[in-house]
């Protein structure tokens, strides 16, 4: 059992949402979230309101929650798509909270469930920018995100993610210089192989379907890793984990039809993910990696 359903927090999660609401708030019971991956979470209730609290004891965790309230309260500024309220942030000495309106998440069993996420996604990617990165930086997961913004999506994804994860990968050492080479001849021929250029859309960033909630009624997205870039590779992370319902992506060309090409594309997006799963989990990964590598060098 971990400090949130301990109790540990309750004293400092009451009085930041009582702030928020102008009223006292007092916990009468607590859930833990069996899905949450990289943080311990639970949702806190007084009977009447619920609230979602992430809790971080990494040095970077006030930063990550706070770019992570940003990105949120993004969305909601620049799009249709709806985001949980952000209720507060609170520091402390050794620990952070990142305290959220909890989402009444119903299961996607239908599928139309699926066509509104896919439809939410879509919607989301609609909103362009003439660069590729952000105004700030980001976090997926607990890897740091550098988006300063340029002109190439080829130079954007070579450097500021495929470079970026592989020193990563390198720095941990879990990856050998001899290793590095075909991505960094795969990075060099990029302005070849990333296809027609199109408008940079607004990415999610993780939009695996633990990231897109449905309520029942639309999308509601969380655990966002903000960034404007080729949509392609938020779409190529959608069922990297397991398959997705193909009503999904059906769904989304309706709204926003994907570019020819892109199931040719598909692994070259990936790669990142797989750098990053080398950099967290060891060599196991570095075949999986240079499978997805040698189709394009």
């Amino acid at each position: 059992m971990g400090k949130l359903m301990e109790g540990f927090y309750n004293r400092q999660i009451e009085e930041e949402v009582a702030i928020y609401f102008g009223k006292p708030y007092k916990i009468s019971s607590v859930k833990k979230n069996e899905h949450s991956a990289m943080h311990e979470t639970a949702v806190f209730t007084d009977g009447s309101k619920s609230v979602f609290v992430k809790l971080g004891t990494n040095s970077f965790s006030a930063d990550q929650f706070k770019q992570e309230a940003w990105g949120l309260n993004y969305i909601r500024q620049h799009s249709k798509v709806k985001t949980p309220e952000v209720i507060g942030v609170v520091e402390m000495k050794d620990s952070v909270l990142l305290i959220m309106e909890a989402v009444d998440v119903k299961p996607v069993e239908k599928n139309s469930d699926w066509e509104v996420l896919g439809r939410g996604l879509a919607t989301l990617h609609q909103i362009t920018w003439d660069k590729c990165g952000l105004e700030t930086h980001s976090y997926l997961g607990i890897f740091y995100q550098d988006n300063t913004p340029m002109d190439s999506w080829a130079e954007f994804y070579g450097q500021k993610r495929l470079s970026s994860s592989m020193q990563m990968a390198v720095d941990a050492g879990n990856m050998t210089s001899e290793q590095c080479r075909p991505v960094e001849k795969l990075i060099e021929r990029l302005p070849e192989i990333v296809g027609p250029t199109q408008p940079n859309s607004l990415l999610h960033g993780d939009p695996w379907p633990g990231n897109l909630l449905f309520n029942g009624i639309e999308m509601i997205a969380i655990d966002c890793s903000l960034y404007y870039g080729n949509r392609e590779i938020d779409l190529s992370t959608v069922d990297f984990f397991y398959p997705v319902s193909e009503y999904f992506f059906k769904a989304y060309d309706e709204v926003y039809p994907t570019d020819p090409g892109y199931s040719e594309r598909k692994a070259l997006w990936q790669i990142n993910q797989w750098l990053g799963h080398v950099m967290l989990f060891g060599e196991k990964y570095i075949p999986r990696l240079m499978a997805a590598v040698n189709q394009y060098i």
